[in-house]
């Protein structure tokens, strides 16, 4: 079991605030069955997606991806990311892929803001 599934079944419901230093980086929200992740840091975000997987290819953190999202799936759960009031990317059983499913070949993925992902992805 992948830690974000292990998560999502062990937090039924609450909040948290992440802070580096004195600058809010993270929020997390838990409720019926779905975890919201709120990224109010751009360096937050870029030091855990380059941290993910090792510095492994992005093929591979892609390949990670659809398994913990199919995971998610398999088990109602879902995750959405979002930036500064804007989702990015929504994994698991809510996920409604159209175009990002002939990029991520699951329809566990949906990526909810494309431009605004590759802005921060720079």
């Amino acid at each position: 079991m992948q830690l974000p599934t292990w998560l999502s079944h062990v937090v039924k419901s609450g909040e948290v605030t992440l802070f580096t230093g004195d600058e809010k980086a993270l929020q997390v929200k838990a409720e019926d069955n779905k975890i919201e992740l709120s990224v109010a840091s751009k360096e937050f975000l870029k030091d855990v997606v380059d941290s993910a997987g090792g510095g492994a290819s992005i093929r591979s953190k892609l390949a990670q991806l659809k398994d913990i999202a199919g995971e998610l799936k398999d088990e109602g759960l879902t995750i959405t990311l979002s930036y500064r009031g804007d989702i990015l990317v929504t994994i698991g059983s809510e996920a409604k892929p159209k175009f990002s499913r002939l990029v991520t070949r699951t329809d566990a993925v949906e990526i909810n803001n494309l431009r605004k992902l590759l802005e921060l992805s720079v």
